[in-house]
């Protein structure tokens, strides 16, 4: 695939995606182990790179479908929860985190940044 060019405003997020997908793969190679210590390690940088994607986008969501806006926060609600409430232990969580983390960065690189990059 050809890699994407990104609006100057987006490279650092974009950035940021590679670091949690590659989360997302340590994780989903042995999601039977306990990833406590690297998930731990990455929140503070997710977390942040949430808030910095809400206060970015907050004044072009009149502009853009709001199917992009739901699926956005929702992601970001449902990731907040599970990090709220982990169960490192659990192959089923680490699962489901990691998915979750990896549905929603490329959700965000194939659908919500080539929407917002005309208004950038």
């Amino acid at each position: 695939m050809k890699p994407l060019k990104r609006h100057p405003d987006l490279i650092e997020r974009s950035r940021e995606h590679h670091h949690s997908l590659a989360l997302c793969v340590r994780i989903l190679r042995n999601p039977a182990d306990n990833h406590q210590a690297d998930i731990e390690a990455h929140l503070p940088d997710l977390l942040a790179h949430f808030s910095a994607e809400e206060n970015q986008f907050a004044p072009l969501w009149p502009k853009l479908d709001p199917a992009l806006r739901a699926r956005f926060e929702a992601d970001h609600r449902q990731l907040r929860a599970m990090a709220a409430a982990p169960q490192y232990g659990s192959e089923t969580w680490n699962t489901g985190f990691a998915r979750t983390l990896r549905d929603h960065a490329r959700f965000e690189e194939r659908e919500l940044f080539p929407a917002v990059e005309p208004f950038l």
